[in-house]
């Protein structure tokens, strides 16, 4: 019979972290983009200085329609007519099951004539939709941006 020592073991198990390093950077990358993407929309505007709503209600998807100060209107971030608008809230009324679901901002900015605000609301009757709301910056500062 032959007896030996057990030799300590110098390769020791380690844990490989380089596949979770490239992960957690990828997702940092992702959100980074997102959020950047998610400001792009949202062009600057001065919005009118109004209290608005206390309880700010998220909205888990809505069409978001700018009126620039020179009544250029942007819907998504991208310029359209009003003839574009009323296609895009078509589009996006079949796809929510009707104007009932239909969520809708409009953001004009405060120095835009009150007539191109005006055409956007006649629209939005025309189509059905009643329920949309007006985007406004707390008084006293915030803006719109």
């Amino acid at each position: 019979m032959r007896f030996t020592r057990p030799r300590p073991r110098d390769d020791v198990s380690f844990f490989d972290l380089t596949p979770m390093i490239d992960v957690v950077m990828q997702l940092i990358i992702f959100f980074m983009f997102t959020s950047q993407f998610a400001q792009v929309i949202r062009s600057k505007l001065d919005l009118p200085r109004e209290p608005g709503e206390r309880e700010v209600a998220q909205m888990e998807r809505a069409l978001i329609i700018d009126v620039q100060p020179d009544g250029t209107l942007l819907v998504g971030g991208e310029p359209a007519d009003r003839e574009r608008l009323v296609s895009v809230i078509t589009a996006e009324a079949a796809e929510a099951g009707g104007v009932a679901g239909l969520k809708v901002v409009v953001r004009a900015d405060r120095n835009a004539p009150s007539r191109h605000l005006n055409a956007v609301a006649a629209d939005l009757a025309s189509l059905g939709v009643r329920g949309w709301r007006i985007a406004t910056a707390p008084p006293g500062g915030g803006g719109g941006r």
